[in-house]
């Protein structure tokens, strides 16, 4: 009999520290996306552990904003009005709507870097 009560207050034991870490991983917030659209603005977070260089953010496969680099952890946050197409012209957000982002860049060994959130560029 008391051999049956341990074997129950070890499987109950084992049972509440599973139930407490399924709650704890369920209370954890997610990571951020590294590419949001809030209040008329895209950022861009470099959340690996490598600088990127030579970074470009496309919308709608003809609007564009570079940055020289971007290092680990930092966050870039861009006015929709700051993307310019090849002739000049500027993202009109009440006017168009965004359909997709694509960020390139490549790390100081020339690794590549894509991101991309809705529709990426067509080529």
């Amino acid at each position: 009999m008391r051999g049956e009560q341990s074997w129950r207050l070890v499987i109950g034991a084992a049972v509440v520290a599973a139930l407490t870490g399924l709650v704890s991983a369920a209370c954890r917030t997610p990571p951020p996306d590294p590419i949001t659209i809030e209040e008329r603005a895209v950022t861009i977070e470099n959340q690996s552990a490598d600088e990127w260089q030579n970074v470009e953010v496309w919308v709608n496969d003809h609007y564009r904003v570079t940055k020289s680099r971007m290092p680990s952890g930092e966050r870039f946050a861009i006015p929709l009005t700051a993307f310019v197409a090849g002739f000049g012209q500027r993202f009109d957000p009440a006017r168009q709507a965004v359909q997709g982002i694509e960020v390139t860049a490549s790390t100081k060994d020339g690794t590549p870097v894509k991101l991309v959130l809705g529709r990426g560029r067509r080529r």
